[in-house]
């Protein structure tokens, strides 16, 4: 069967994962200690997922694995910037993180995950993906507020048409049905 022949929707998954493979590290032959991998996650890497709040960005990515006779422990460090939509004006803005994350590999049995941060590894594996991981620990680091680094890199209509809206939210509100009762006398 040629690529051609396989569905688009199939094929364009198989591509992706082909834009990932980077990101599988053989585990089967490494030394027990420590191992450094540096990644750069750019728009080629958040495309090849899909769908997620991040579709772009700069990220550099240090992982160190540290290899012992039954299981592995994974540390990543993050930092960079994630292009987002800004909360105050709706223009994309290059929003910094970083931030730590730890990941523990044991070889057992069957391949799955035990637990949030630990994951088995059956006899048959011989790699590690780690890029869903990356992708995940890249949205969960995002900060809350986001923000352009100034105020004034803000898109200036957005922000005018915003102040209109409040300065028309700042007037109380008048029920026409109290209009009647000014003219009563309290006497």
């Amino acid at each position: 069967m040629s690529i051609t022949q396989i569905p688009l929707s199939l094929r364009s998954l198989i591509e992706s994962m082909d834009q990932l493979v980077e990101y599988r590290i053989p585990y089967l032959g490494l030394k027990v200690g420590t191992h450094h991998y540096e990644f750069r996650l750019l728009k080629e890497f958040f495309e090849s997922f899909g769908h997620g709040e991040v579709q772009d960005g700069d990220i550099h990515v240090e992982l160190d694995l540290d290899r012992q006779m039954n299981m592995m422990v994974l540390s990543f460090t993050l930092s960079g910037t994630a292009i987002l939509p800004c909360d105050r004006c709706g223009e994309d803005a290059k929003v910094p993180f970083e931030g730590t994350e730890r990941l523990i590999v044991k070889m057992g049995e069957t391949t799955g995950t035990t637990d949030e941060d630990i994951l088995e590894l059956g006899p048959s594996e011989h790699l590690i993906d780690v890029s869903h991981y990356l992708y995940e620990y890249v949205h969960l680091m995002l900060p809350s507020r986001r923000l352009h680094a100034s105020p004034e890199s803000c898109d200036k209509d957005a922000i005018e048409r915003l102040r209109q809206i409040e300065a028309k939210n700042d007037e109380p509100p008048v029920d026409p049905r109290w209009d009647g009762l000014k003219g009563l006398s309290t006497n």
